[in-house]
Formats: structure tokens, C-alpha cells, sequence
């Protein structure tokens, strides 16, 4: 497993010099930057490809990888036109990710109701297929993150399965849906650890989840998992460093390493 920080709300502001050291310091070994937030790093779908090279000089400075451009786009607007305007700004997204050696994209679903789920999940699985034909040629994976609706696996294993491409997966949330417990936690991971392209870890030390993640990353071992484990613990306390990187002997530890 690779380790990374995804800048959700503990890097919001912090400015990119100042997050590169703060990651390397901690021991990751790459940044995932969050898109559609205005975070100070200043990377977003629309930012001017003149400033591409920056990134990928500090960054490789630093020797950091870009675990994931995670553009926050979403596809389950009832109207085509806001879909597709969705899998324009994306596309640019691979395109980014191409310059800059990344390998990774994450969209979202992201909602839906009783009523309208399963023309959510068509809409979301063929805007999925769109960008998985886009992506595939540039070796780049399009993952729809288990959020919001879509972190009931059905709903995010059927909007893959409509994708249909071998480089469309799935972000696994950590969050896991009513019903999931210690004693049937297994049968549940068994049902998505295949589609799992990267996974975002939140609160991994609270007792209410603690076995849960014991488990996953249990899982994740047993397959050799190579895909990216993402802190996104949305610290904001004075002391991110030990924070960041207690967390990280914490994954480790799961892992067993």
C-alpha cells in the first residue's frame, strides 16, 4: 500500500510550499488534491495549463507523487447539459493528470432518492463510461467515490458495471452503510475490495470503527493491494504534524508493516 494526505479541510489553507514539506515531513508518499474547494494549493480543473509545470516540478522536488486529482464534479443533475458540462471540466482534469504523471482521477455520484435512483445510476455509470474511454489510452483510472447515496455498495458497483471500462473503480469512503457490523464486515468488503482503486480514511482510531478498519485493511493485505490509502481525517488542531504522523504509523500498523 502507498500513503497519502488528501488536503479535505486540514489543507485547505495551507499554501503549496507549505503543504509539500508538511507531507514529506510526515513521511506520505504523495499529496491527493482535492478540487472545487478553492484550497490555497491553487490546483483546480480550470487552472491555466501555464501553471501545470509548477506542480509537477515542486513535487518531484520533493519527491512526492500525485496520488489523485479528486475533482469534487458530479453527475446526477436530472438535465444532460449539467451532465455533460460535469464530464467537460473532468476531461480536463485527465488531461492534467496526463502532464503530471498522475494516475488517478476521483468524481462523485453523488445523490439520488427512492424515486429517481436508478436513473441516477444510469446517468452516473454512462458519464463514468465517457470518461473511462477518455482516460483509458492515457493509463489514467476514473474512480466514483462510495459518498453521499452512492456509499451503499449496489449503487456504486451497478454505476461501474454500466461504465464497463477496466479503468473505471471505486474510492472506498470508510464509511460504512447501517447494517455493516464487526460480525458481518467481512461478506461486506468481500463485495467491493476488488473494485477498491483507493481508499479515504477519516476518524480510523474511534472505538466505534476501530475493527472496521482492522478488518478492511485486513482485506486490502490479503488481495496485495497497491492503490493508494488517503488520510482525510480533516484535522484543524495546532499540532497537524504529529497528528499526521501518528495517523500514519496507525495505517501502518493495520497493514502490518
Amino acid at each position: 500500500m502507498k500513503w497519502s494526505l488528501n488536503t479535505y479541510k486540514i489543507g485547505q489553507d495551507w499554501e503549496l510550499d507549505f503543504l509539500i514539506d508538511m507531507v514529506k515531513k510526515t513521511g506520505y508518499d504523495g499529496i491527493e488534491y482535492l478540487m472545487d474547494f478553492d484550497q490555497k494549493h491553487g490546483l483546480e480543473w480550470d487552472t491555466p495549463k501555464e501553471n501545470w509545470g509548477e506542480y509537477r516540478a515542486k513535487m518531484a522536488d520533493a519527491g512526492l507523487a500525485f496520488a489523485s486529482l479528486t475533482s469534487c464534479q458530479n453527475f446526477h443533475s436530472p438535465e444532460q447539459e449539467e451532465r455533460q458540462k460535469s464530464v467537460d471540466r473532468v476531461k480536463r482534469v485527465i488531461d492534467m493528470a496526463y502532464f503530471l504523471g498522475c494516475d488517478h482521477i476521483r468524481v462523485l455520484g453523488d445523490r439520488f432518492t427512492d424515486e429517481n435512483r436508478d436513473e441516477v445510476v444510469q446517468n452516473v455509470g454512462e458519464c463514468l463510461g465517457v470518461l473511462g474511454a477518455y482516460a483509458q489510452p492515457l493509463d489514467i483510472t476514473v474512480s466514483i467515490e462510495m459518498h453521499s447515496s452512492f456509499t451503499v455498495a449496489d449503487a456504486s458497483l451497478e454505476a461501474i458495471q454500466k461504465a464497463d471500462h477496466p479503468n473505471v473503480g471505486a474510492v472506498f469512503n470508510c464509511v460504512w452503510p447501517p447494517g455493516v457490523t464487526v460480525d458481518n464486515m467481512a461478506e461486506f468488503h468481500d463485495s467491493i475490495v476488488n473494485h477498491i482503486t483507493m481508499v479515504h480514511t477519516h476518524g480510523a482510531e474511534s472505538p466505534e470503527t476501530f475493527e472496521l478498519y482492522r478488518n478492511l485493511f485486513s482485506k486490502l493485505s490479503e488481495i496485495d493491494f497497491q492503490g493508494y490509502v488517503s488520510n482525510e481525517c480533516a484535522y484543524t488542531g495546532s499540532d497537524p504534524e504529529k497528528v499526521l504522523a501518528l495517523y500514519l504509523g496507525l495505517f501502518r500498523a493495520f497493514a502490518g508493516e
